[in-house]
């Protein structure tokens, strides 16, 4: 091999790869490097025999769909101010009572882990 071609094949190293997903003869899910064909443990940002960079996102969403479940996103526009965990300034929150007094409520009961990505 060249070392022209070493380091084309170091560069493309250097950009995700989806991990494959193998089942074996008894049923069990393993995963492996789609470089190498080695298998890799669960969340390793990179191969250690090849040293190929690996993408799990494939296995997250495939793992959700055997869960029964899927990942829905929205996008609307929220005032400049707009900071997370903030509901009186979030579009989709609403007015609820509590204790004879009303608050600002997430629809998706997530107010003190708010999901929303602010770009």
């Amino acid at each position: 091999m060249s070392l022209q071609e070493s380091l084309r094949e170091q560069l493309i190293k250097q950009f995700d790869a989806d991990v494959s997903i193998i089942k074996d003869e008894a049923g069990v899910i393993h995963y492996a490097c789609p470089s190498c064909q080695r298998y890799v443990a669960i969340s390793n940002r990179k191969c250690s025999v090849c040293d190929q960079t690996l993408n799990w996102e494939h296995v997250r969403n495939h793992e959700m769909e055997l869960q029964g479940k899927r990942i829905a996103t929205i996008s609307f526009e929220v005032p400049a101010d707009f900071t997370k965990s903030y509901c009186r300034k979030c579009p989709i929150s609403y007015i609820a009572k509590q204790d004879n007094d009303k608050v600002y409520e997430c629809p998706l009961g997530l107010r003190n882990n708010c999901p929303i990505e602010i770009k």
